[in-house]
């Protein structure tokens, strides 16, 4: 909510608390939060399977590291993709186009 003082006739009125500025996510956090649902579900299948098969813990370890390095290995190459992408644009200012 914005608070507005009354001026006198024909004056803009005074701001008394600036409006806030909608905050945008880093891409950070969406990834750190992927990761961990990600870990997460995969450590529930994991216990999941292994109460179902009587097997504990060998499914949960397994599917947990499973995820961890899938993970890990999709955020190597989205950001090699994306440091490629930047020097490539890089370069095209440098050499003038656009």
């Amino acid at each position: 909510m914005l608070a507005v003082a009354a001026t006198h006739k024909g004056a803009p009125p005074v701001k008394l608390i600036p409006k806030p500025k909608p905050v945008a996510l880093d891409s950070g956090v969406s990834q750190g939060a992927e990761l961990a649902v990600g870990i997460l579900v995969f450590f529930l299948i994991g216990l999941g399977v292994d109460t179902w098969l009587g097997t504990t813990p060998g499914f949960m370890i397994g599917l947990t590291i499973f995820a961890v390095v899938g993970n890990f290995v999709r955020m190597y190459y989205s950001y090699t993709s994306a440091m490629r992408h930047l020097e490539e644009e890089r370069a095209a200012q440098a050499r003038g186009d656009k």
